[in-house]
């Protein structure tokens, strides 16, 4: 007797709790489980079945609607943060999260209203307070904006904050107080968006001469980011073609078992065969590729060069094999070899101003400076002004004693790239090779400031008194 009222009352409960399930949250969002990207399809519907296993936990939904927002699915990740912080409002990250969707879209006045929903929860996150200044920034509310940056800098945001205060300033007409700001801040802290609001300051303050070095550190600028951990926790959802781009960055920024475990994972779903195939080759063959370059990176040669060497056997008519077995060859010193593969991959990609470089760096090694110059220059073809370029096409230049010539390769290096000291280390040596010995020296200086190499500038430096030396005197007053 007692077994059946336990079952009852075990019935009624269950009953219950599956009332409360659907009258406090609703059912939840389905997308993307039928993706043509199998990678994408298998995680998303692993998720969507955790969701529907437990239907109550906050947390198995913001899993969901974090891997909704970074493959692509944005209004069911914007649905499902909401069901998320439905199902656990103490939860930072769904409203937190959420604000930032709404902000991509220019929503200013949403996202805050959900920023401050999450800063409720923990005011103590001080990506939040940054975010929370430039969105007040972007909004016209200054002060806002200048309060918010000044709690992120007391959470430890210095940098970041500080630069956020210097933009509210200027957004008001502070430019001399943003100076005060800036100075410092752009002499420690080198980043192209700060050399820029930098640059714009010092014009607005008269400074046009230092405006103009400061602007040119800043051409490439981009928007300033900062760190946030919180939605670096939304990358372990990434899937498909996403999560390739995101190994690739992992490798080129050192996270090479990151990066490693990513590619290895795709490959269940692109395996090393597929490289063979007419069809649907294109990423196996690419995920080979970094796969092998990652290896490399990792200090693991013997994996990488077996990693290229398969992906030769299985299509020897992709390019970048080539250019990464050539890569592997020229660190063992074997230049004929990788200048052979370097030419197969430029008869396969005629366009790939990357290996037309390649080659000519191949050549210059192997003391053939008119063939490597004649490379560099078929290179800036297709990439005018890339920078390593014009570098390896002065020092090939320098080679032939095309000393006017290389002058202007270096000088246009030192355009793109102001505080590249190296490339003011050649200008110089250039310049006093053609008796232009009072521009050399001003070019040392600014080698010197940049954080030339002092071996580098003493050699610079010797040559310069030598040429001082063999020139005519000045003619006595």
């Amino acid at each position: 007797m007692q077994t059946v009222v336990a079952i009852a009352l075990a019935s009624l409960l269950l009953g219950a709790c599956s009332k409360f399930v659907t009258d406090s949250v609703d059912e939840p969002v389905d997308a993307g489980l039928d993706s043509e990207d199998q990678d994408v399809a298998e995680h998303l519907a692993a998720l969507f079945q955790s969701v529907r296993t437990v239907p109550t936990s906050g947390t198995i939904r913001g899993r969901l609607a974090m891997a909704y927002e970074v493959n692509g699915f944005r209004e069911a990740a914007i649905a499902t943060y909401e069901q998320a912080s439905q199902l656990d409002p103490g939860d930072f990250r769904w409203p937190y999260f959420h604000a930032h969707l709404l902000a991509e879209d220019g929503e200013y006045e949403q996202a805050l209203e959900l920023l401050d929903q999450a800063l409720a929860i923990d005011g103590g996150y001080a990506p939040a307070w940054l975010t929370r200044g430039s969105w007040l920034l972007k909004s016209n509310r200054h002060l806002g904006a200048m309060y918010a940056y000044r709690r992120a800098s007391e959470l430890h945001a210095s940098a970041h904050a500080a630069f956020g205060r210097a933009q509210s300033l200027m957004a008001v007409g502070e430019f001399r107080d943003a100076l005060e700001i800036l100075e410092p801040l752009a002499a420690g802290f080198d980043h192209p968006y700060v050399h820029r609001t930098h640059g714009e300051a010092l014009r607005a303050a008269g400074r046009l001469d230092e405006a103009r070095t400061a602007m040119a550190r800043g051409r490439e600028a981009q928007p300033l980011a900062w760190p946030d951990e919180r939605r670096d926790q939304r990358n372990a959802h990434v899937r498909g073609h996403a999560s390739y781009m995101l190994a690739k960055e992992l490798s080129v920024s050192g996270r090479v078992d990151e990066a490693l475990a990513i590619l290895q994972r795709l490959q269940q779903h692109h395996p090393e065969e597929h490289c063979s195939r007419e069809e649907e080759f294109f990423l196996a063959c690419n995920l080979m590729n970094s796969l092998s370059i990652a290896h490399d990176r990792a200090g693991r040669p013997v994996e990488s060069r077996a990693t290229v060497q398969r992906g030769l056997d299985l299509r020897p008519s992709f390019a970048p094999f080539h250019l990464t077995i050539a890569n592997l060859l020229r660190d063992e010193r074997d230049l004929e070899t990788a200048l052979n593969h370097v030419e197969q991959a430029i008869e396969l990609s005629p366009s790939s101003g990357y290996a037309h470089e390649q080659r000519g760096r191949l050549l210059f090694g192997m003391d053939r400076y008119e063939d490597a110059k004649a490379a560099f220059e078929s290179a800036l073809q297709f990439e005018p002004g890339k920078r390593t370029t014009l570098f390896y096409l002065g020092l090939a230049q320098i080679e032939l004693s095309a000393y006017d010539d290389a002058a202007e390769s270096f000088r246009r290096v030192t355009e793109i790239e102001p505080h590249f000291a190296l490339g003011h280390v050649f200008l110089a040596r250039s310049l006093a090779e053609v008796g232009r010995i009072d521009e050399a020296r001003r070019t040392q200086d600014q080698a010197r400031e940049s954080g030339g190499s002092p071996a580098e500038l003493r050699r610079t430096e010797i040559r310069l008194r030598e040429r001082e030396g063999n020139e005519p005197g000045e003619p006595s007053g």
